[in-house]
């Protein structure tokens, strides 16, 4: 009577020992080839230097390199549809721009994906406030003074954003309807917000509204000046620098870029990204670096990144929702 029972605990032991070698052990194995970041913004832009700064400590504690890929326009959703319609196997991944998540979900009855649906979070890289830029040619150096030459020379004054559907372009939007400033926005569907920036230097707009990473060579050579940041306090690297909440109240643009991965990537997996991406985010040289350029690095579980983007859906929606009607 023991003969039976010993070969059916020997076969459901082998059974388990198979299966513990199959899907397990492959998962266990992650990463065990190249990475894909796809970014929804431009070479050069701010947040694309966030990528890039974080992406050489990232690779060495994943063990495998992350190749950072450009596919800007659409407002992100170019970007967004590749990653979300790639497998969920942790290869490809997306850098979440703020507007991809804020902006993208409010028109979503125009987008063939679902970008709260179809991809999930896996932890955010940085908060990065967005700055008021001026050319020097309009001689003012406060916010205020900007809206008052707005209002006194109305039509006069062309600010140029990021594409349509980003983040900079809807702030353009808010501060035009909210502060009743008759500016004209001008979105940059190519090239973003250094093509914009070029244009204010050539004469053709005379603002613009982004992160201090992409503006800093241009305001450190003097083609352009900055007077506000859009955080809701002052913060390095300017610490001088008023917000434009001093003057009016409320009035907040806090971009961001957080790790994301189509959705059903296995959990020990997201898991595995976000730890590599913590201990990238905590490098001393990469901290400081974000410092200067105006970047607050955030170590966040993906749960704690789902649930700030979903407060800063529920700031934009209204906005956006309006702005498109």
């Amino acid at each position: 009577m023991m003969k039976p029972v010993f070969s059916i605990a020997l076969t459901s032991g082998l059974s388990a020992l198979l299966f513990a070698s199959g899907p397990a052990a492959a998962q266990s194995s992650y990463p065990n080839r190249p990475i894909r970041l796809i970014m929804p913004l431009p070479a050069g832009s701010g947040l694309d230097v966030v990528a890039r700064l974080v992406v050489d400590p990232f690779s060495a504690n994943l063990g495998q390199t992350v190749i950072v890929e450009n596919r800007p326009g659409g407002g992100g959703i170019i970007a967004a549809q590749a990653v979300a319609s790639s497998p969920a196997d942790g290869y490809t991944l997306l850098g979440g721009a703020a507007s991809v998540f804020t902006i993208l979900p409010a028109q979503k009855d125009k987008l063939p994906i679902d970008v709260n649906k179809d991809l999930v979070q896996v932890g955010m890289l940085a908060t990065v406030s967005l700055y008021v830029a001026v050319s020097p040619s309009l001689n003012v150096n406060t916010f205020p003074e900007f809206i008052a030459l707005a209002k006194a020379k109305p039509g006069t004054i062309n600010v140029g954003t990021n594409g349509a559907g980003t983040l900079p372009h809807f702030t353009g939007i808010m501060l035009a309807r909210k502060l009743n400033m008759p500016i004209t926005i001008v979105p940059y569907n190519t090239g973003g917000t250094i093509e914009a920036v070029r244009d204010m230097i050539g004469g053709r707009v005379q603002a613009t509204l982004e992160g201090y990473g992409t503006l800093k060579g241009f305001v450190d050579s003097k083609d352009i000046k900055l007077i506000a940041v859009m955080g809701a306090e002052r913060e390095p690297p300017i610490n001088d620098l008023p917000t434009v909440t001093e003057s009016n109240p409320g009035i907040t643009s806090i971009g961001f870029m957080t790790l994301a991965a189509p959705a059903n990537t296995p959990l020990d997996v997201v898991e595995r990204l976000n730890k590599g991406l913590s201990v990238a985010l905590n490098t001393p040289i990469v901290r400081q670096r974000m410092v200067e350029l105006g970047m607050a690095p955030k170590i966040w579980t993906a749960a704690q990144t789902k649930k700030f983007v979903e407060e800063q859906q529920q700031l934009w929606w209204p906005i956006v929702r309006e702005a498109s009607n």
